[in-house]
């Protein structure tokens, strides 16, 4: 029976094939895949041509995308490729190409725009005015970027003029950001909240009379409930604490709410989003110009935050004669940053997570009436005895997000300018010479107000912190490329240089004392307590040459070199050599494949290469432009006097970290190319990585010192494949999916750590371990008895002297143990359809990881074990109570601090499944279009991140690379909107 469904099966796949398949568009042939163009290093190449892996996002595929920086939106589209985002508007996303490439170094990619690196914020560029994104993930691919390339390159290609004539096309969206996700479960009840406390007490008191030679307290644990209800304050019930709470456990029913404010409610609101673009193509025989213009108004939901950009660009190429040809890409861009993240208690995320419900963000008089100021505005209570009977919190004393968010500023403005020219001249049929030059300049100003009515910053009558920072970076490139074709041999080579210089100046201040409550002017602050500048400069120069070499369109062959010089490491060390080389082979062209009607193209392909990185970060963040010298801060320790301290101690001997990359794929299309599928293997091999090296316990903590001490590699595998359902006139259906696996393992370390290995933070690296492997305390269950929390220990038997494995309800004495569990996911990827209906379109994407594990410090920290008053997790009524012994959850006290200590029990799958966007359009007849005086008309309805299955209400896998939950991230933000596309 199996055998005759399994026939059937194939039948029906095969008259599918035949008839389905058999009004295929006659535009979409094998040869329009075959000869697409896609970006590469310094210039571009038919697809056919690639020796290595090189993807691309075309205008359509990033045109339903809502985000300020275009690279938030990609998640999920691109094989080998993650994205770590905030919900920040205009945010910076973290990315990572396949893997991990280094420790203490960078692993960002190298941005290139229009040909020239690009040291600015993506969050300048309109996803609109951009042609292609193009991701070079393998050294064949990189190598001619040299130093910079070696965690992968991003060329953004913006618009240029094409078609003869005039024509201008207006984009014009509006729409509403929220949360994307919902928050932890916790307490909104104050009711919920203070039996929830008084039982903590309780709690507590009856496991302390559980212990060997306890002293009862000469109060019932009842008493001790009741009594510890006085902490938190504030009581916003008409009955006093000592009788909320009956002896069974029942909350008084005669209780009244007096108040009760919603602080999420307060902090997080759906928020406006406005974009428009207007792009003009002018065009004729000698000039090809595109110009735009964009405003972007991207309220955050969180209140107060948000990101505001204009932008004007102007592309044009200039034919002078049939030889000299001049290109410029000129664009300036404005945009303010107002934030919401902070560190501390006045986090408004970590705040409103935390704050028991009970405690007010309007401040009230005794009778709990609001109070409001003398121009009618609602004052807010920031605990610290102004509020109704004298009431102070027990939890963020002096702080109120929703208040600081109101009267405070945090906010970034930049006015960054780009420049790129070019000269493109033919010196003889087949040679030219190239001479590009790029200038992008930027000031950066922050600014921080604190305001005088409330918060720490008017403990000291206000606060102003402004800084600004200007910055250029200066490139050029001079390249001379020969093309000759010799019968069925073709040749490309390409020869040149490129100098690249950036500097950097900065300066900021902060001043205390205000005058005027609300002036941010520096001016009007009258104490200084901070004055400081600095700056750096940063240059690398390259010599490279490329030969790219086909045989009749069958067989193909690049070779890259490159030598670089960094300014970063000494003179003895400053150069390094970096190559790639690939190999492809067009099977489909050869004569027993040539006429085959299933497989129209089939290209096997492999690739191998070498190259650097010297992008060292000091703190994990800010990069050490001086990495052989010496780093001294200047202090002054009150007597007015200057001290030298050293922070980091040079290292002459530093070099490059370097990476040897390793690809083989394989690239074929089926069926009249409805379907293809890509995929490659791939090896990254990090040697000479750059770590803090060991130094004397006498030195420890007073600097750092930076050394070559190990090496790691990444394996993996990554597969696209896109398949055409149906291509009809009428109907066409397209479904695609990508996915990537890697295994990071670290090969060497310092000889010092061979054998203990080198512990940071949550993770040990070991060789043969991974980068993101978890060290922790094994969890070993909950006591029975008294609910204390377990851990494992390993010991020494004195008699076997052997290790034995024992359990201790001391979690001091606890084992930390490497867990074997990694924080990298076995596998990520995207998948999606393209569903297109006469004038109907709806595309829909997701993005997916499985197989890794996160660590959930939030949800570890709402079971905390003190008397502040913060919220707890609903999952208490999972925690260990006389009434509940066997529950999985240890016992949560007001003293018992390490109950919820780190340990493996906080570990948590992040696997997860995203929708990430959804669009849905239609295109207005050309009739209609023309009778109100247009070409085209589309409307369309566009979201983005739009929902997530993970495996814990308010732990979002994809806001950490490293898996660990961050009390203090921006949550990230859903975008829905509706819109209409105008071409003039």
């Amino acid at each position: 029976m199996k055998k005759k469904q399994c026939k059937l099966g194939v039948l029906a796949l095969l008259l599918f094939a035949e008839y389905g398949f058999a009004q295929s568009k006659d535009s979409l042939s094998n040869e329009t895949s075959i000869k697409e163009v896609v970006v590469v290093a310094f210039g571009k190449q038919k697809k056919e041509e690639i020796t290595g892996s090189v993807q691309s996002l075309k205008a359509k595929d990033l045109s339903s995308l809502q985000n300020g920086n275009v690279l938030q939106g990609i998640g999920g589209k691109v094989a080998g490729v993650q994205v770590i985002s905030s919900g920040q508007p205009g945010s910076q996303p973290t990315i990572r190409m396949r893997g991990i490439g280094s420790i203490n170094a960078s692993s960002d990619p190298l941005i290139v725009l229009d040909g020239i690196p690009y040291s600015g914020n993506l969050n300048s560029i309109a996803a609109s005015d951009i042609e292609s994104i193009s991701f070079l993930e393998d050294a064949s691919s990189n190598a001619l970027y040299g130093s910079r390339g070696a965690n992968g390159v991003i060329i953004v290609n913006t618009k240029r003029g094409k078609n003869k004539g005039l024509s201008i096309d207006a984009d014009i969206r509006t729409g509403v950001n929220f949360r994307s996700i919902e928050d932890y479960s916790v307490y909104t009840s104050p009711q919920d909240y203070y039996t929830a406390y008084y039982n903590r007490a309780r709690i507590g008191e009856i496991a302390r009379l559980k212990q060997p030679g306890a002293v009862p307290s000469g109060a019932s644990p009842h008493d001790v409930g009741l009594t510890a209800l006085n902490k938190l304050g504030y009581n916003a019930y008409n009955v006093p604490f000592n009788k909320l709470i009956g002896k069974d456990g029942s909350f008084n029913q005669d209780a009244q709410l007096l108040y009760q404010d919603d602080w999420k409610k307060l902090l997080f609101r759906p928020a406006l989003r406005r974009e428009a673009t207007v792009g003009i193509n002018a065009n004729s025989d000698q000039v090809k110009s595109y110009t735009s213009l964009n405003y972007l108004d991207d309220k955050g939901y969180l209140i107060s935050s948000g990101f505001e950009r204009f932008g004007i660009r102007s592309n044009v190429d200039y034919s002078i004669t049939s030889k000299l040809k001049l290109t410029s890409a000129l664009s300036y861009t404005y945009s303010k940053q107002d934030f919401g993240e902070t560190g501390g208690f006045s986090n408004p995320f970590q705040f409103a997570r935390n704050i028991a419900p009970f405690y007010p963000v309007f401040l009230r008089d005794n009778n709990y009436q609001r109070l409001y100021d003398i121009h009618g505005d609602a004052l807010y209570d920031y605990g610290d005895g102004q509020g109704p009977n004298g009431s102070t919190r027990s939890y963020a004393v002096f702080e109120n997000p929703v208040g600081n968010l109101q009267k405070n500023k945090s906010q970034t403005v930049n006015n960054s300018t780009n420049i790129n020219l070019g000269l493109n001249y033919e010196i003889i049929k087949g040679l030219d010479f190239t001479y590009n030059f790029g200038a992008y300049l930027e000031n950066v100003k922050n600014l921080q107000f604190g305001n005088t009515e409330g918060g720490t910053s008017s403990s000291v009558g206000g606060t102003i912190s402004q800084g600004s920072t200007f910055r250029y970076t200066l490139n050029h490139q001079q390249l001379l490329t020969y093309q000759k074709k010799l019968d069925k041999h073709n040749f490309n080579i390409l020869v040149g240089h490129e100098l690249n210089k950036i500097k950097n100046e900065g300066f900021s201040g902060s001043k205390q004392q205000l005058l005027l409550p609300n002036s941010a002017s520096f001016d009007n602050a009258v104490k200084i307590t901070d004055l400081s500048g600095n700056g750096y400069t940063y240059a690398v120069e390259g010599y490279f040459s490329r030969l790219l070499y086909n045989y009749d369109g069958k067989y193909f062959f690049n070779a890259n070199i490159r030598r670089d010089g960094s300014s970063v490491f000494s003179p003895e060390s400053r150069w390094g050599n970096f190559y790639g080389l690939g190999v492809a082979w067009n099977i489909a062209k050869e004569n027993f494949l040539k006429d085959n009607t299933v497989i129209n193209s089939l290209k096997l392909k492999a690739s191998y290469g070498q190259q650097g990185n010297d992008n060292i970060l000091l703190d994990g963040s800010n990069r050490d432009y001086y990495a052989y010298q010496d780093i001294y801060g200047i202090n002054n320790f009150g007597d007015g006097k200057p001290v030298l301290s050293l922070k980091k101690q040079g290292n002459k001997d530093l070099k490059w970290e370097t990476s040897k990359n390793l690809n083989a794929g394989f690239e074929i299309s089926l069926l009249k190319n409805r379907i293809s599928l890509n995929a490659d293997y791939f090896e990254r091999k990090v040697s000479d990585m750059i770590y803090a090296l060991p130094l004397p316990p006498s030195n420890a903590g007073s600097y750092v010192k930076y050394g070559n001490i190990g090496d790691m590699t990444n394996r993996g595998v990554q597969a696209n494949i896109n398949v055409d359902i149906f291509r009809t006139e009428d109907f066409q259906w397209n479904v695609y999916a990508n996915a990537t696996h890697y295994k990071n393992t670290i090969t060497k370390l310092p000889a010092e750590q061979r054998n203990t290995g080198l512990v940071t933070g949550l993770f040990i690296l070991t060789e043969g371990g991974d980068r993101y492997t978890y060290y922790l305390k094994e969890f070993a269950g909950v006591n029975p008895d008294n609910g204390d929390a377990l851990w494992y220990r390993t010991t020494i038997n004195p008699i076997t002297q052997k290790e034995e494995k024992t359990i201790t309800n001391n979690y001091k004495e606890a084992t930390d143990y490497n867990t074997g569990k990694s924080a990298i996911p076995k596998v990520y990827g995207g998948f999606g359809t393209d569903v297109t209906f006469k004038r109907f379109n709806l595309a829909v994407n997701f993005a997916y990881q499985f197989g890794g594990y996160g660590y959930d410090d939030i949800y570890r920290s709402l079971f905390h074990s003190d008397t502040y008053g913060s919220n707890y997790s609903t999952d208490l009524s999972k925690t260990w109570t006389p009434e509940n012994p066997n529950a999985e959850l240890p016992r949560v006290d007001l003293t018992s601090t390490n109950q919820n200590g780190n340990s493996t029990l906080y570990l948590i799958k992040s696997d997860y499944i995203s929708l990430q966007d959804v669009s849905l359009s239609y295109q207005l007849p050309d009739d209609f279009a023309r009778q109100v005086g247009l070409s085209a008309l589309k409307l369309y309805v566009t979201g983005n991140n739009l929902y997530l299955w993970s495996k814990r209400k308010g732990y979002d896998p994809r806001a950490s690379l490293t898996g660990v939950s961050d009390p203090y991230r921006y949550s990230l933000l859903s975008s829905v909107s509706l819109g209409f596309k105008l071409t003039f």
